[in-house]
């Protein structure tokens, strides 16, 4: 029930962005426009399971243990439209601090664990302001989330005497969630602008939201960014992550065609 429910809710949001996408392809005004940008993240990363369990990767775990972190944006533009996809990609090395009881089953001790997620945010956006002051979209797309656990356990021997042995686990929730947003520039004298976007949605998660807003400085053909981004999951009751919450800072360069 709970599955149909979420993708009732799914419906709506994947029909508008179906009917912009739609009307933006049909749009043929100007030249297109593209931008890319590769920025770093630095966020706590708070996790709650669904037995209650939390536990938090810190900043200074991210920078000693992880293995890969590969974050990039993309967006073409003509005229007032936009398509739009962000890609987030974290692999983080196993720890042995962590505190993922509710995957180790009993007669079994956790002996590592971490990580590896994609989250991938693709959208239409349209203009409904812009002047000399600021820059202002809307727009409506989805977000997928996919996060698989690599767990290294010890199971302990029945009885006394008897060789331990190890098991690996790889638990993986994965999300697709409609959402709509803003996003916009207000340009400070000079070549600085102050960058923001806010989202929201649902689907196969009770509800998700992210915000982001910062500094920025515009070149001839690139431009630099640094800021704060915030990004949360209630990802529900009966799954084995109940919330998830990345929160920090970010720096990147946007380049422009």
């Amino acid at each position: 029930m709970r599955t149909i429910r979420n993708h009732r809710r799914l419906i709506p949001l994947c029909t508008l962005a179906a009917l912009v996408l739609r009307a933006g392809m049909a749009a043929a005004e100007d030249d297109w426009g593209f931008d890319l940008n590769i920025y770093g993240w630095l966020p706590i990363i708070s996790i709650e399971l669904e037995d209650g369990t939390k536990d938090e990767i810190t900043r200074d775990d991210i920078l000693k243990d992880f293995d890969i972190a590969a974050l990039w944006t993309v967006r073409a533009r003509k005229g007032p439209w936009s398509l739009t996809s962000d890609f987030i990609y974290l692999d983080i090395s196993k720890k042995s601090d962590v505190s993922l009881f509710s995957l180790v089953p009993s007669l079994a001790t956790l002996d590592e664990a971490g990580f590896n997620s994609w989250i991938i945010t693709p959208n239409v956006g349209y203009t409904i302001l812009r002047n000399d002051r600021q820059k202002i979209d809307v727009y409506a797309g989805a977000r997928y989330f996919r996060i698989e656990f690599d767990v290294k356990i010890d199971i302990n021997p029945i009885t006394p005497g008897q060789p331990s042995s190890s098991r690996n686990l790889s638990p993986t929730v994965s999300n697709w969630d409609g959402i709509l947003g803003a996003r916009g520039l207000y340009y400070l004298p000079g070549k600085w602008f102050i960058p923001y976007s806010v989202n929201a949605g649902t689907g196969d998660s009770d509800f998700t939201w992210g915000a982001q807003a910062g500094f920025g400085y515009k070149f001839s053909d690139l431009s630099a960014m640094v800021g704060w981004r915030y990004l949360t999951y209630d990802v529900g009751s009966d799954t084995l992550i109940k919330e998830l919450t990345l929160n920090g800072p970010f720096a990147g360069v946007i380049f422009h065609w």
